[in-house]
């Protein structure tokens, strides 16, 4: 596994990250919780060795998750998680009581798709210096670590990041990392729009931003190029564009699930003329992008997991092949 340079932190990652937003939670059985700490083990073991996670995943179990894999291995894995959002009411009590949901879940074989849109309750966002505290050491304890390598304020939206508050948050960072809790903090983006207002922002590390062939927004609108002009790291995600890039949607399909679906069919047919699969070349091509440091792949089974080190393994695009997947139809 290739390392990269993250930013002007000094820290190197490997190539690909692990996105671990699909472990754990109520819909997952003791043995998907087991088959969640042995491909976290074995991820590391492969060389990926940075773990990007959130305290609502899960309603925290994925950090869970993560610390009981890493249990002793702490210094071999670079940790990253985020904070900023508030679990409602429900999430709060299905969080206590989950051991107890979870046999029932099972014995009327419920499926999270199936639940009402109405029953997690509506998010809500709180960045504030008590709040941002407060989670940080909530999440410490759950990756049984005493510090995180980075950690992200998430997906404030173009208001917050354009006001005070913006700047008293990365305040509180700055003095959370000089209590030795964190090493270095950065903002993970919800759309391309926000990114630029993180740009100039002081002592940011990073930018996490939705990057790939279906989200070449960073790009063509030259956030990613001043990005790496100011040091920042940039993580990509999203490079499979939430599963659209997989094979089994028609056109219809894709048609009724993104405006970008004449992309895809595009994407799909320059493909098939290479000899190459589409999630190849999606992943290929965030590893050809110059400022992009690591790009995170989610992945929930060992399955998962060697399916994307055999998309990793594949080879390079070649320039032309770059900038024919640049230039493919837009949606």
């Amino acid at each position: 596994m290739k390392l990269n340079e993250f930013g002007k932190t000094g820290m190197t990652v490997s190539e690909i990250g692990f996105g671990g937003s699909r472990i754990g939670g109520v819909f997952a059985d003791k043995h998907s919780t087991q088959e969640a700490l042995n491909v976290l083990r074995k991820a590391l073991d492969c060389g990926i060795t940075f773990y990007d996670t959130a305290d609502m995943y899960a309603q925290g179990e994925s950090e869970s998750l993560i610390g009981e894999a890493f249990r002793g291995r702490r210094e071999q894995v670079i940790l990253a998680t985020k904070g900023g959002y508030c679990l409602p009411a429900r999430r709060n009590i299905m969080k206590r009581i989950k051991p107890l949901v979870r046999p029932i879940v099972r014995a009327l074989g419920l499926k999270r798709a199936k639940l009402p849109a109405g029953i997690s309750g509506t998010l809500s966002q709180d960045f504030s210096p008590s709040y941002l505290t407060k989670a940080l050491e909530a999440s410490l304890k759950r990756l049984q670590t005493d510090y995180v390598d980075l950690y992200q304020l998430h997906s404030p939206r173009a208001p917050f990041l354009q006001s005070n508050a913006f700047g008293e948050a990365l305040q509180t960072l700055e003095k959370l990392k000089g209590q030795g809790k964190l090493r270095f903090y950065g903002v993970a983006t919800e759309v391309p729009e926000d990114a630029p207002f993180c740009l100039s922002a002081p002592g940011i590390a990073s930018i996490q931003l939705g990057f790939g062939l279906l989200d070449l927004e960073a790009l063509d609108q030259g956030t990613l190029a001043a990005a790496g002009a100011r040091g920042l790291a940039i993580i990509a995600r999203g490079c499979f564009a939430g599963g659209l890039l997989k094979d089994g949607l028609d056109g219809a399909q894709l048609e009724a699930a993104t405006p970008k679906w004449r992309r895809i069919l595009a994407l799909r047919s320059l493909s098939q003329s290479t000899g190459r699969s589409v999630l190849d070349i999606a992943l290929q091509f965030c590893r050809g992008t110059p400022a992009v440091n690591l790009t995170l792949l989610g992945m929930r089974t060992e399955g998962h997991l060697r399916d994307n080190l055999r998309y990793f393994q594949a080879s390079p695009l070649s320039t032309e092949e770059y900038a024919a997947l640049r230039h493919v139809q837009q949606a």
